[in-house]
């Protein structure tokens, strides 16, 4: 019992690793009802698997839109030098990703290539180490009820951080 005790209380001090990943994610819902008052979105969304399906991922996960600020509550994803490359990286290359989710999780945080893709706060904590993988595509013709949606996009980092996600 004391054991266990211990190895709980252990874990719990070191924090859990809540491992994401940052992927490029364009949507577009061609008919149907409004999916989160968007028809047509492109930015950051942050998943648990970089490899999408439609039963699991159409329309389901909230885009975090392109935007050239994200500072104080201006929410999205701002990248350097923010060249729209198209289809499937849409932005490349990859020398500043920083991302404003307000109050969701996983916050107010940047990826700097040349740090190594350290992932920092605003007060220049390191938060998390990510590591550059575009190797995950997405290219979906999905259909749910009346509703048409493609996405297309593709991985951007896979990071380790203790900050977790909503």
């Amino acid at each position: 019992m004391k054991i266990s005790a211990i190895v709980f209380a252990a874990a719990a001090a070191s924090g859990v690793a809540a491992d994401f990943w940052i992927s490029y994610l364009q949507n577009n819902v061609v008919n149907g009802p409004l999916i989160a008052g968007n028809r047509y979105a492109e930015g950051a969304v942050f998943v648990k698997d970089p490899q999408f399906n439609c039963d699991r991922d159409a329309g389901s996960h909230y885009i975090w839109g392109n935007t050239d600020d994200v500072s104080g509550d201006k929410a999205g994803m701002r990248t350097v030098p923010g060249k729209d490359v198209g289809f499937p990286l849409f932005r490349d290359p990859l020398d500043v990703v920083e991302f404003n989710t307000g109050s969701n999780q996983p916050g107010h945080h940047t990826i700097y290539k040349d740090r190594g893709y350290a992932m920092v706060d605003l007060a220049g904590n390191k938060t998390g180490q990510c590591k550059l993988n575009r190797n995950f595509v997405i290219n979906l013709d999905c259909y749910r009820g009346d509703e048409h949606i493609i996405m297309k996009g593709s991985s951007m980092f896979f990071c380790q951080s203790d900050i977790g996600l909503n």
